[in-house]
């Protein structure tokens, strides 16, 4: 058969073959280089035929496609075949197709120089190395090197050559098999060897030669650990997109790195030597100047300094072993008394690690910022040694820096783990496509057999007899089954070796199911049925060796059903008596019953809830009922799951997932009772627990998130195991390389975190994972030197920024695919039962209420009442329901249909007319009535009050006659969220509400009285005042000088009195304002339009408490506590300003729209974390105690071993701050544990503790960590991350609402196009400066505008960067200098430039911002020269400013090809600012809000914890710049620490009759967790990941422009060069200098020249004067290179119009219009001189050129009289438009023809010219007519 074709072994000549292949391709390219050399090709050549690539299906390492599985011969297998993708025809290789079907491609050549493939030893190395085996072998050993390099023991040295021998082994059987480098498919082409052949060569030097530390190097083996991932298939998308992502990686790398290096620089010249400064004492220092004893007498000075500079003598902060950092600046950090602050001493913070004294460290410093990474502690000491002030600088390092950067960094993995699921996604689906093919042909061919063996058995044995003595000719055999397949072709397998031309054939048939394809009739020829017998015993293959005689006639045995079913039916399926039956269904009744899954629900929130009272310590009550209760609980639901077992049976009760979970959870909770005594086994109380994840059944977004997290589960398995491997890796070479150097340091006193043993190494490697790298990073460098910093650096970068950043791209992808909103599965589509039980209590209610409704009509029997309606008015651009009716703000949609009927309503169905659970149905009602419809939707303009009442009257009816049967109508839809913005009619609405009106005639009657008109009047005036556009501007100045002063009541206030006064006042004033305010928007809209807007609301409730404070205030009882606690509320008021910000409104209305997701998110998250939190009470509850001498140190266990010793050796026990005594307090740790804050010392406390009331010991639970590890991963990694997930998911689908309709209707191509013409709408051509007259000048004019020259600058301005790097601390005077000397030389360069400039540019040169900024530089520079003292002291150091001037470099990054990454990288942060700004906006309300709150609270905390002279809540400054530092989480641990602190504090106020006043300074513990926790989650959680949101989508946006379309500087650079051809930006250049002009443009607008041909292809207009638009020729530029020159002629652009409306624009021809005249006249020619001949002697007509350029109409008749008198015979006349008489050729056709139209040009001869023999000629005939078929023309 065909296989034979196309696997076909590898010969001797297959080899002559492929020789053969190569010098033919060889001689054809030599032929096509000649007949180039000879331009022999046409202008517009066909397209070279693509480059062949390699066929992707037949990659080196890929499994043989399915389709060709079945057809491969076994006996091929490990044996080497000629290469069956084409690509490597002409290429020396073979392919061996190992037993595991992956393809292997070797080199052709001899290996090594001797073997040839056909040699017997590379046969046998070819054949272990294509062995599954042989690799599984390999990868084993290397997982046990591995585990051996782990342990801290070194095992015996023989156990190193063993692995090197096997490693070595390996290497020798590869290179046999391959050959060494010289070709393809060689040894050491492949990657992963390099490092295999490194390890080798480096375990055989060292043997010889002691290369000290760099036998170290061998622990990069550890990376073949990576190698594993080629074994697992979902590991390799995983590993794929970290690939992916570490290449894509550069070019933010390099941003990364330039932008660090200018925050460096800007933080030397501003920070270099500051951090030495000390508080030192002098109150014990004397001077001795009594020579005796003294050899030397010391003068005051050198004795001062010398005492300075001892460290003993510095002031030390408490608790840690740093020194106080203060400064002499405003704001700066004071000394305590008795202290003075000096500078200059000989150390810096952090084992001098932290400080700007050189370029190395202050690097160093920035990438610390941008990781924020302890960020906060070089913050306070910089802050401290500068003043506050400097805050400037670390946000904007914060903001540009971490925020904007990192944040790219994750855009970038986020973009290349979604690619690489893509692409593994077409994959599979190809693969599952071939599967479906093959499966519906086995399928098919069975029918078809089935169909045949029935006919069989009607016939006689002896035809069966013949059927078989046809099967063994089958092979010679063609067969065509009667019905064509799908294709219309015919089932054909054709006899061996029919198949000629390309072995690709079978291949691709195969895939697209051609080969066997039948629809079998009835009537087959029995001879074809063994045929396709022996076909499919063919392709089930050489899967089933035992053959029977039967499967010679059944090769299609019934499929045998599956063990799991036969079990299922086996064991589950109770089919009993009768009696049994009925029970089954009476319990079932029972235990199926939505009331009973409502009790259940009940009792799992209960059970939670009793779980989560466990606490330390316990009473001996509380432990009986919670024992009790765990009983009671596990019966509940022992009973409930063994009912369901009876009502559903086995067989059904074991296929649904949620019922086997329950089961489980009731036999591991029997499991625990029955183990209860046995101790270490209260873990398995832990999953009791998991009862909380039944509430998933009803709780939607629950499920949904469970279900992304079982989605992503198998992805998110492989993610951790790359992150294991990672942090093996990382952990075992930290291990090998610093274990000696930690011995050799630190000896006994080793810190916690060290890399003496693996567990400990591991542990480190994790905490860099989480973020923390700095601090483990200076205890390395203490012990192993610099070594440490790359070796970190890498760490972080692979493990955080890559690895860690892969999970939030892979929740991302799961949002991506299950939106929020949840996609219905099967499982939703189940009724919910929960909801079921409350829809009856629902039904039930409103069941009593119609009675009740019905029994009062009846009783009252009242008269009917006119029932009026009106327009409703309209509150924020939307209709409101009327008044009268029922108002459905639920969201159910409901249509109400009016009936007339009897006095009685029935409300039919269940509508829910209150269902607040259907939050995604939108509000909508159907009026039948289309009168009504016309006037509920009427805009409520309002021509007089009387107008409106004339309306109501026009659809009053009765209520009785009124019957309303509301059915519910099916909608789906998002909600409609009221916008914030209030649209407002012209005028108010009624005084009255509608039902005021209809129970109340005499309102109407009101409205008419004189009192009524004048209400009236003044509710207009009211109207036009709030309608006045400097109404809000009032407001709004209002609202922020409220704020001003609430920030301004500060600790100071007190020694303020006349500023505390007027503060009142002012306070008062405003308040008065806001009522007056209020009162007028109510006279104005009326209480109902004012309470139906929520910002109205928010108004409302901050002046309401105005009120409340003011009446207190009068009673004199503005002293009460709470009456203190509410006037922090007018902290609020800020929030007003937020209605009246378009910017910040749209940033709230998004997170309005998400709040709903964010707080199911928050739940889950909640959910999540008490399931940790109460194993955390289970593991550590009342074990973190300990006891602490007076100095509150840890005692050691061999002082005191438990708390009774403790107490009687006088020490004290107590409790650490933050533990796991209850849940509640468990929730804060894990808080700090998933901020990495604070939970270095929790996870301490944890792996210290032992049992209750019991001494901790130093690691002595090691293992502990493992619980924190699993939380950090599952609790941070995955929770949080979600928070990122719900508000990306969110703006991704407000974009798609706001997407606009227009976008919607429009194909990808118009879309592109569309998107490229708003960018060029918004560009135009500039006057380009005029080059001066002056010879000199026009010279130096050339010179500055040359792009060389910019460059030029640039790699000085670089230079300069380079030697202000080379600046440091304390350098030598030479080296000053020096310095000094080449910035002169550096200062006078740019002064020459800036002279230069303004020479050749005169007053042009301040056109553009940068020219002005240089001149701004250059006379500061000369100024700093000259003044440098003065200038230091009172001005910004110039120096400063020559870094800015290093921004210069994005002009060149324009020029520079290779920099499109960062050009999009820069473009998308351009894109960005302006959200970003909003959403800054919103960060400073949100901080401005709790500064006043921390004010109003915290002002007079102790100074203690994470509380001190700087960093406080004391003044407005203060807190805003602690709160900026708690927004990325830095740091707050010790400010909960300091302001819930309510031990070690004055807890009174106590007033002095001389007025001083010591105030109480004690904390307040649950306001200050309440108030850090929610500042968090809104800053750090909600907003800041906002901003990651932005940077991810405006990324993603920015590629794609680059990737699909022109960006705007492709745009730039096409008016740059337009100003060249255009210098006085006229907008048009000649049509001649077309072609020039569109040669000199850069890529990927530029057409090479010759481009005459593309040009007519274009089609560009052509105005008067033969001149062409510029914008014509931008558009057809475009169109051009989109590719999308036929699609938007739809398109309306309505800016592109305009700017032609401008200009004189009229259009006469076209560059396509243009040949095809061109092409006509010459076609005019050929007829008229054939016709002419054919005549005889007639004149010759115009020359072609003549007849159509515009410049020859204006020819002289001079000119002519020469032309005529030339030749009298060829008379040649020619043409003026004036003239009638002339003869004219008129080309009849539009300005612009379309393609496909014709053409027509005649000649008219005029009676002028006529002569003999045109006399002859009929008028008609006089006429030389042409039609010219415009497409031949083109």
């Amino acid at each position: 058969m065909e296989e034979e074709e196309f696997f076909r072994l590898l010969t001797p000549q297959s080899l002559v073959q492929i020789d053969e292949r190569i010098a033919e391709e060889k001689a054809f390219k030599k032929a096509e280089k000649q007949a180039h050399e000879e331009g022999e090709e046409e202008e517009l050549a066909a397209h070279e035929e693509e480059e062949p690539k390699p066929n992707p299906k037949f990659e080196a390492g890929k499994k043989l496609p399915l389709s060709l599985k079945d057809l491969f011969p076994v006996e091929y297998t490990s044996k080497p075949l000629e290469d069956f993708d084409e690509f490597y025809d002409t290429q020396k290789t073979f392919v061996v197709v190992g037993k595991d079907m992956t393809i292997y491609r070797f080199s052709a050549t001899n290996a090594v120089y001797l073997l040839s493939p056909f040699n017997p030893l590379r046969r046998g190395a070819l054949y272990v190395l294509v062995h599954p085996l042989f690799s599984a072998l390999i990868i084993i050993t290397i997982i046990i090197n591995c585990a051996f390099m782990a342990m801290t023991e070194v095992p015996a040295g023989w156990i190193e050559y063993v692995f090197t021998g096997v490693y070595t082994l390996e290497a020798m059987i590869k290179i046999t098999a391959r050959g060494f480098i010289i070709n393809n498919f060689t040894y050491l082409r492949d990657p992963w060897n390099w490092l295999d052949f490194a390890v080798i060569s480096l375990a055989y030097v060292t043997e010889v030669v002691d290369l000290g530390n760099l036998s170290a190097l061998r622990t990069f083996r550890v990376l073949r650990a990576l190698k594993t991932v080629a074994v697992i298939p979902g590991l390799k998308t995983i590993v794929g997109a970290l690939l992916e992502a570490v290449r894509r990686l550069r070019d933010v790398m390099i941003l990364t790195v330039f932008m660090l290096s200018i925050f460096a620089l800007v933080g030397m010249q501003l920070y270099m030597g500051t951090l030495r400064q000390k508080c030192v004492t002098f109150a014990n220092f004397t001077y001795d100047n009594s020579t005796e004893g003294n050899d030397t007498l010391k003068s005051f000075d050198e004795a001062w300094y010398e005492w300075a500079m001892d460290t003993e003598n510095w002031k030390k902060i408490e608790g840690t072993g740093e020194f106080l950092i203060c400064g002499n600046a405003s704001g700066a950090g004071e000394c305590p008394s008795e202290y003075i602050c000096i500078n200059d001493t000989h150390t810096n913070p952090d084992f001098n690690f932290t400080h700007f004294d050189n370029f190395g460290t202050a690097l160093l410093c920035t990438f610390r910022l941008m990781t924020q990474d302890f960020w906060e502690n070089l913050y306070q000491i910089t802050l401290r040694a500068e003043g506050p002030y400097h805050s400037a600088y670390f946000v904007i390092v914060i903001l540009l820096g971490s925020f904007y950067l990192v944040n790219l960094i994750l855009a970038i993995v986020a973009m290349s783990y979604d690619e690489t699921q893509k692409q593994d996604q077409a994959d599979a689906d190809e693969e599952a496509e071939e599967r479906k093919i093959q499966q519906t042909m086995h399928d098919e061919l069975r029918e078809d057999y089935h169909e045949y063996l029935e006919e069989k058995m009607s016939q006689a044995k002896s035809q069966s007899d013949t059927s078989l003595s046809d099967h063994e000719n089958a092979d010679k055999i063609s067969l065509r089954s009667n019905k064509p397949d799908e294709n219309g072709q015919f089932l054909s397998v054709m006899k061996k070796g029919s198949i000629n031309g390309s072995r690709m054939d079978i291949e691709k048939k195969s895939h697209d199911g051609e080969i066997c394809h039948p629809h079998g009739g009835k009537h087959v020829d029995p001879r074809d049925m063994m045929v396709l017998k022996s076909l499919l015993a063919h392709a089930e293959g050489h899967r089933n060796s035992r053959h029977s005689v039967m499967s010679d006639y059944l090769p299609f045995e019934e499929e045998e059903e599956p063990l799991k079913d036969r079990l299922y039916k086996r064991f589950c399926s109770w089919t009993c008596c009768p009696c049994y039956l009925k029970f089954q269904e009476i319990v079932g009744l029972i235990v199926l019953d939505a009331f009973v899954d409502l009790f259940i629900t009940i009792c799992i929130l209960a059970n939670t809830a009793f779980m989560a009272a466990d606490q330390h310590p316990k009473s001996p009550e509380l432990t009986e009922i919670l024992q009790n209760g765990n009983y009671v609980f596990t019966a509940i639901f022992a009973s409930e799951a063994f009912l369901k077992l009876i009502a559903l049976s086995p067989m059904h009760y074991f296929r649904d997932g949620w019922n086997c979970f329950d089961f489980l959870i009731v036999f591991l909770s029997f499991l625990e009772m029955a183990l209860d005594g046995v101790s270490g086994l209260s873990v398995l109380r832990s999953f009791r627990l998991l009862r909380v994840f039944k509430l998933a059944r009803s709780w939607q977004t629950l499920n949904m998130l469970i279900r992304i997290v079982a989605g992503t589960m198998g992805a998110l398995g492989n993610l951790i195991f790359v992150l294991a491997i990672v942090v093996f890796i990382f952990a075992v070479m930290g291990q090998q390389l610093f274990r000696d150097g930690y011995i050799a340091e630190y000896g006994d006193d080793m810190p916690r975190w060290s890399f003496t043993d693996f567990l400990h190494s591991f542990m480190i490697i994790f905490r860099v994972l989480c973020g923390e790298w700095i601090q483990s990073m200076w205890g390395c460098t203490n012990a192993n030197g610099p070594i440490c910093v790359p070796f970190f650096l890498l760490t972080y970068v692979i493990g955080n920024l890559v690895v860690l950043n892969l999970f939030l791209a892979l929740l991302l992808n799961s949002f991506g695919a299950e939106s929020l909103s949840g996609g219905e599965s099967e499982e939703d589509k189940e009724p919910n039962k929960l909801s079921e039980a409350i829809d009856r209590f629902k039904r039930f209610g409103r069941w009593v209420k119609v009675k009740v409704i019905v029994c009062l009509k009846v009783k009252m029997k009242a008269k009917p009442k006119a029932n009026e309606r009106e327009p409703s008015p309209r509150v924020n651009g939307k209709e409101t329901i009327p008044d009268g009716e029922a108002t459905f703000s639920n969201g159910t949609l409901i249509e109400m249909q009016t009936k007339f009927d009897d006095d009685e309503i029935s409300v039919q169905g269940d509508v829910d007319l209150v269902d607040n659970h259907s939050p995604d149905k939108s509000t909508t009602i159907v009026v039948e009535d289309e009168k009504k419809a016309e006037d509920i939707t009427r805009p409520n303009s309002r021509a007089s009050p009387r107008e409106s009442l004339s309306s109501n009257s026009h659809h009053s009816m009765s209520d009785d006659d009124t019957k309303l049967s509301l059915t519910k109508v099916d909608a789906d839809g998002e909600p409609e969220i009221n916008e914030v913005k209030v649209t407002y009619a012209n005028y108010p609405d009624d005084c009255f509400c509608k039902i005021c009106r209809r129970k109340c005639p005499c309102c109407i009657r009101f409205e008419n009285t004189k009192w009524g008109k004048k209400a009236w009047k003044i509710r207009c005036l009211a109207y036009a005042l709030v309608e006045h556009k400097y109404f809000e501007t009032f407001i709004i100045t209002m609202i922020l000088a409220s704020s001003i002063a609430l920030a301004i009541e500060d600790v100071y206030l007190e020694e303020r009195p006349t500023l505390e006064q007027i503060l009142q006042i002012t306070d008062k004033f405003f308040t008065t304002v806001f009522i007056i305010e209020m009162f007028i928007k109510w006279t104005a809209f009326g209480f109902k339009k004012y309470f139906t807007d929520a910002w109205c609301w928010l108004d409302f409730v901050i002046v309401g408490i105005s009120i409340v404070m003011l009446v207190f205030e009068l009673l004199g009882m503005e002293k009460v506590g709470a009456i203190k606690a509410m006037r922090t509320l007018r902290a609020l008021r800020p929030l007003r300003a937020v209605s009246r910000w378009e910017g910040m409104r749209v940033v709230v209305n998004a997170l309005i729209k998400a709040i709903p997701s964010i707080a199911n998110v928050m739940m889950v998250c909640l959910i999540f974390w008490l399931i940790f939190g109460i194993v955390g009470v289970q593991f550590f509850a009342g074990k973190f105690y300990k006891c602490v001498d007076e100095d509150g140190n840890k005692l050691s266990v061999n002082i005191t071993k438990n708390k009774f010793e403790c107490l009687e050796k006088n020490y004290t026990w107590i409790n650490s701050k933050i533990n796991f005594d209850d849940v509640l307090m468990s929730y804060l740790a894990l808080f700090q544990v998933a901020t990495y804050k604070g939970w270095i010392e929790v996870m301490n406390d944890a792996i210290d503790s032992k049992e209750i009331d019991e001494q901790p010991e130093r690691e002595v639970n090691v293992y502990m960590y493992l619980y924190f590890v699993f939380f950090i991963i599952f609790g941070s990694f995955f929770t949080l991350n979600l928070f990122i997930g719900v508000i990306i998911e969110n703006f991704n689908q407000q974009k798609k609402k706001a997407g606009g309709s227009l976008e919607m209707f429009m194909t990808d191509d118009q879309k592109k196009y569309y998107m490229a013409m708003k960018r060029m709408s918004s560009k135009s051509p500039q006057k380009s400066i005029p080059r001066p007259s002056n010879i000199i000048m026009g010279w130096i004019f050339d010179a500055v505008t040359n792009q060389k020259f910019d460059i030029g600058i640039m790699i000085i301005i670089m230079l300069n960067m380079l030697t202000m790097a080379l600046e440091h601390y304390k350098q030598s005077q030479m080296f000053t200098t020096i310095l000094n000397h080449v910035n002169m030389s550096f200062i006078i360069i740019f002064t020459v430039e800036c002279v230069l400039k303004l020479i050749g540019l005169r007053h042009f040169y301040f056109k553009f911002p940068w020219n002005i900024f240089d001149f701004v530089v250059v006379v500061l520079s000369i100024l700093g020269v000259a003044l440098s003292d003065v200038m230091d002291q009172f001005l910004v150091s110039p120096t400063l400013l020559r870094v800015v001037r290093v921004f210069r470099v994005g002009r060149v990054l324009r020029l520079v090809k290779s920099a499109k990454g960062i050009r999009t990288l820069l473009f998308s942060l351009a894109v960005s600012l302006p959200a970003l700004f909003n959403i800054a906006l919103l960060l400073f309300l949100v901080m401005f809000i709790y500064a006043t709150f921390g004010m109003s609270f915290f002002m007079h905390v102790k100074h203690q914890y994470g509380i001190d002279d700087c960093f406080n809540f004391e003044t407005f400054f203060r807190s805003m710049i602690y709160l900026f530092q708690m927004c990325t989480s830095a740091g707050w641990d010790g400010a909960l620490a300091g302001i819930t602190n309510e031990e070690d504090c004055i807890k009174e106020t106590v007033r002095f009759d001389n007025g001083t006043t010591i105030y109480s300074d004690c904390g307040n513990y649950k306001a200050g967790v309440m108030f850090l926790t929610s500042y968090l989650v809104i800053s750090f959680l909600v907003v800041v990941n906002m901003y990651i949101a932005v940077i991810l989508e405006n990324f993603s946006q920015a590629t794609e422009d680059v990737q699909q379309g022109l960006t705007s500087d492709e745009f730039d650079l096409f008016y740059e060069k337009w100003e060249k051809f255009d210098p006085e930006a006229t907008k048009f250049i000649q049509l001649s200098q077309l072609s020039d002009f569109v040669d000199y443009l850069e890529e990927p607008l530029r057409l090479p020249k010759p481009n005459h041909f593309m040009l007519v292809k274009l089609d560009i207009p052509i105005c008067e004067d033969d001149k062409v638009y510029c914008r014509d020729i931008l558009d057809a530029l475009t169109k051009n290179f989109l590719g999308t020159s036929d699609t938007p002629g739809e398109i309306d652009v309505n800016e592109v119009d305009k700017d032609k409306e401008k200009i004189e624009y009229h259009v006469t021809s076209s560059t396509l219009m243009r040949q095809k005249e061109h092409y006509a006249a010459r076609v005019i020619q050929k007829a008229w001189r054939r016709y002419r001949n054919e005549k005889g002697n007639l004149p010759s007509p115009p020359p072609y050129d003549m007849v159509i350029s515009k410049e020859s109409d204006m020819v002289t008749s001079k000119e002519s009289d020469m032309a005529t008198s030339k030749d009298s015979k060829d008379t040649a006349t020619t043409i003026h438009e004036d003239t009638a008489s002339t003869k004219s050729v008129k080309s009849d056709t539009s300005t612009k023809q379309t393609a496909g139209s014709s053409i027509d040009v005649h000649i008219e001869i005029p009676e002028s010219e006529i002569t003999e023999e045109t006399a002859m000629l009929s008028p008609e005939n006089r006429t030389v007519e042409l039609r010219a078929d415009s497409d031949v023309v083109a």
